[in-house]
């Protein structure tokens, strides 16, 4: 009789202990679930590619400093040519170009741009200025591309680029106009970054699109 009852003992621990086990095991899974679960959390993971990801690329321009920089340049100018390759030297920067190097300025003036992308296989013109047009460049603009609205009613047009981002509706244009970076030669207190084309050249067919493919 006591060995039967000392065997249902040592049969009772060994099953209990084997119950505690399953129990562990049971709660290291759920514990290994869980932490996985956090680890692939979209939320998290945005923030850690994000926290990962470099502030800004050799390219990256501050405009705000460029338009300074434009306008002081041209207080103290002396010389015709002077600042005149402010814009060349902004879109150069960004999009890592050759073309509009200069031996002597380091970059061509302003309206060097239209002449050299006339010629060249490597722009593309889109002509006119209208809501499909405008919104091909914007498009192109916001996928890293280089956009250029010029003014070709005369020899020393006016050059902006279009900045990707929120479009403005223009009364006077009647369409959605984008913003975009003016340097203005003759007035350089006007320039600006991150305003809309209005503000930067009146409504006109010599106004032409190029983009850089």
């Amino acid at each position: 009789m006591k060995k039967n009852i000392v065997l249902l003992l040592m049969f009772a621990f060994v099953f209990a202990c084997k119950e505690d086990q399953k129990q562990k095991d049971i709660e290291t899974q759920d514990e290994t679930e869980s932490t996985t679960d956090r680890d692939i959390n979209p939320t998290e993971a945005r923030q850690t590619e994000t926290r990962s990801t470099p502030e800004s690329s050799p390219n990256d321009v501050d405009f705000e400093q460029e338009v300074q920089n434009f306008i002081t340049c041209k207080k103290a100018a002396t010389e015709r040519n002077d600042c005149r390759n402010s814009i060349t030297k902004v879109i150069t920067k960004m999009h890592e170009l050759t073309e509009f190097n200069d031996s002597k300025l380091g970059y061509v003036v302003y309206d060097s741009i239209r002449p050299i992308a006339e010629r060249s296989k490597h722009w593309l013109q889109l002509g006119t200025i209208n809501q499909e047009s405008i919104q091909q460049a914007l498009e192109h603009s916001e996928r890293g591309g280089l956009s250029l609205i010029i003014d070709t009613s005369e020899t020393y047009g006016h050059v902006v680029m279009i900045i990707a981002g929120e479009t403005t509706k223009s009364g006077s244009w009647g369409i959605e106009l984008p913003n975009v970076l003016s340097l203005t030669n003759y007035k350089p207190e006007k320039s600006f970054y991150n305003k809309s084309l209005a503000y930067a050249m009146q409504k006109s067919d010599a106004l032409k699109i190029f983009l850089r493919q």
